[in-house]
């Protein structure tokens, strides 16, 4: 309350940081919840075009691929051209792939239409929005962010459940084509109140009187000069290694859940119970990492994840994947949300759209071959076993990645000079 307060004696109004916040997380909610209520369409779009799980995988593969690799331009041109263009641009372009996608006769149509129209407008839409928000913020960076991102959350929850419902009661074309107003309005709408500079309003991040004097007001690195340190390239690979399983349950667990004997609506509860997880990651997750540090808790998280994952292949029953789905979405909604405030610890502020772009290239990789491979896993053996297991692997060695990082404070004092940490 007194940083707002802050925040209206610098600025001459209410600090418009909370403004940004509350339309990232608007553009998060909207654009994600197309992306992750792809669940819901998944027998559906399977049993139409009588395609395998892989063949049905490789379109949120694709989508998936897209929204994260896009961020390594969309990000840069979010710190050149501003957010608000970018936005409004991505959002226009999701609502055209969906109502393509809404008249497809062939899966390929809808690799086209879902696949890169949602990809591509996801990818411009994540990146400038959350990269807005990181300059609005210095010493509660990680609580505005986890705040922002908390949208991808709740479009996970609620999402698949209305899509599920939508398709039951009209059919998955006209859901596409419901899905894609819902984009356009909200999506342009909320991308209009972006802004990247408080000093355009008069104001300082946090809604403070003054200028920051901390490491968060210090000097930038670029993209081009991050890559060529250790600490980008580990949280590089780190991320890699996780995103190859991370995105898994968001296509497999309602079938995995059906496999079980369970019922369609059982597998959406399950799928929307990690969006339920995400909302509380993203809550909890930005002041605990403020407290302790957000290298140890992203550490945390990586190892929480392996040991989820071997948690599901153990799964037999409703409430343990409902159990899964919850702490599954807990961890994962915390990573996202840490992510852009921990390459800010090391990076600055300066060019967080293009920085973060880079990293998430790395996700967009595992977004695209995790998906399909367990998919196509699935159709040679019958079972998602090896999957599960390959993915719990895999977050425990994006663990050691973290774990090899060096101090964040320390690495800056002695890249940039005792100031600056």
């Amino acid at each position: 309350m007194a940083e707002a307060d802050a925040g209206e004696r610098a600025g001459g109004g209410m600090f418009y940081g909370w403004v940004i916040v509350w339309a990232a997380f608007t553009i998060l909610f909207v654009s994600f919840g197309a992306a992750y209520s792809f669940p819901a369409f998944f027998t559906p779009l399977q049993n139409e075009f009588g395609a395998t799980r892989g063949d049905t995988s490789f379109v949120f593969g694709i989508a998936g691929f897209l929204y994260f690799f896009l961020g390594a331009f969309s990000g840069p041109a979010g710190d050149r051209l501003g957010p608000k263009q970018v936005v409004v641009f991505g959002a226009i372009v999701a609502a055209l792939g969906l109502c393509f996608a809404a008249t497809a006769t062939r899966i390929e149509q809808v690799y086209w239409g879902y696949g890169l129209g949602v990809g591509v407008g996801v990818g411009c839409m994540y990146v400038p929005a959350v990269g807005a928000v990181q300059r609005w913020f210095a010493r509660r960076r990680a609580t505005a962010s986890g705040l922002a991102i908390t949208g991808i959350g709740v479009g996970t929850f609620v999402a698949p459940m209305a899509a599920h419902e939508l398709i039951t009661l009209l059919d998955w074309r006209q859901t596409y084509l419901l899905l894609a107003g819902v984009v356009l309005v909200l999506g342009v709408t909320s991308g209009l109140l972006l802004e990247n500079s408080p000093a355009r309003r008069g104001q300082f991040p946090d809604g403070a009187a003054t200028a920051p004097s901390s490491a968060d007001a210090a000097e930038s690195m670029d993209v081009q000069a991050a890559r060529r340190t250790l600490p980008i390239w580990l949280v590089y690979f780190g991320s890699l290694l996780v995103s190859i399983g991370l995105f898994m349950p968001f296509v497999h667990l309602k079938p995995f859940a059906q496999d079980l004997g369970l019922s369609a609506q059982q597998g959406i509860w399950v799928v929307s119970s990690v969006g339920i997880g995400s909302i509380v990651g993203r809550m909890i997750l930005g002041p605990v990492a403020e407290r302790y540090g957000r290298k140890p808790v992203v550490l945390g998280l990586y190892i929480g994840l392996a040991a989820i994952f071997v948690f599901w292949y153990l799964s037999v029953s409703l409430w343990m994947l409902l159990f899964f789905g919850v702490v599954f979405g807990t961890l994962y909604g915390g990573f996202v949300a840490l992510a852009p405030a921990l390459l800010a610890d090391y990076y600055g502020v300066g060019h967080a759209g293009g920085i973060l772009g880079f990293v998430y290239s790395s996700v967009a990789v595992g977004a695209l071959i995790g998906n399909p491979i367990a998919g196509y896993m699935y159709d040679a053996a019958q079972t998602y076993d090896l999957p599960i297991l390959i993915g719990a692997g895999l977050c425990g060695a994006g663990a050691l990645c973290i774990l090899a990082m060096p101090s964040p404070a320390r690495w800056r004092a002695r890249r940039f000079g005792a100031a600056q940490g």
